[in-house]
């Protein structure tokens, strides 16, 4: 748990948007700022999920994108699996990407994306 802590940590210092951990906090923000979750269920292991982390969202075009209209929540399937059941969501394959608005997935996204594809996933969004 620890180092999925300080995992995370990391995240929030590489990027420029803080990811949440926590989905009730995630809904909660996402309800007062009238903005969607973008949920990234992950694993640290996961190659593609690394790529994605370090090569798509890295970018400021991106950043901006999600800072603007997103409330960013990132979960580890294999630290915390519990968690994915909360959101009630069960990947087939990481990395995955939600768009979850109010307690519905309205748009999903399956394994790593160079920039611009993901910047197209979240402008059709």
């Amino acid at each position: 748990m620890r180092a999925f802590i300080l995992f995370c940590c990391l995240l929030t210092h590489i990027f420029a948007f803080e990811w949440l951990t926590d989905y009730g906090e995630a809904a909660a923000r996402a309800s007062e700022e009238n903005k969607p979750v973008m949920a990234l269920l992950m694993r640290q292991t996961c190659p593609y999920c690394r790529m994605l982390l370090d090569e798509t969202l890295v970018n400021d075009t991106i950043v901006k994108e999600i800072e603007r209209n997103y409330v960013p929540l990132i979960i580890d399937v294999e630290k915390d699996p519990e968690k994915t059941v909360e959101i009630g969501l069960n990947p087939r394959a990481v990395p995955a990407t939600y768009i979850i608005e109010g307690d519905r997935v309205t748009a999903t996204l399956i394994g790593y994306r160079p920039p611009m594809e993901f910047m197209r996933f979240l402008q059709r969004n």
